[in-house]
């Protein structure tokens, strides 16, 4: 029995060992296309921010200044300009932005900004 448990025990603590693990992006165009590629996908269905969007009825259009660092985190969010919206999408938009991650990480100490502009009122609903 409790050989058993140290068996399981320690199956359950190798699990995190083959979770899939984030690309190390180096190059500055490479890692600014790929955060561009990310942040559209994250509002296309099967994306992380689509469900919410069409859950929560968001509309507008806007350019956000995004910008992320070295693990993938979006450190700020920033509305440059909003269109067809009204205030609560706008804020809960950007809340979602900034909380969502990229999938990907850069060498350590990296910070980078981006302008992107989001349509949601061209997801199909």
């Amino acid at each position: 029995m409790r050989t058993l448990i140290l068996i399981i025990a320690s199956l359950l603590l190798s699990v995190p060992g083959f979770a899939q693990k984030k690309e190390i992006l180096q190059d500055k165009e490479v890692i600014l296309a790929r955060a561009d590629q990310a942040l559209d996908a994250a509002i296309q269905p099967e994306g992380a921010l689509y469900d919410t969007i069409l859950k929560e009825g968001l509309i507008g259009r806007y350019v956000l200044q995004v910008s992320f660092r070295d693990k993938g985190d979006i450190s700020s969010v920033f509305v440059v300009s909003a269109t067809d919206h009204d205030i609560r999408s706008q804020n809960r938009f950007k809340d979602l932005v900034h909380f969502a991650e990229l999938p990907f990480k850069m060498p350590k100490g990296r910070q980078y900004r981006i302008e992107h502009t989001f349509d949601l009122n061209a997801i199909p609903r």
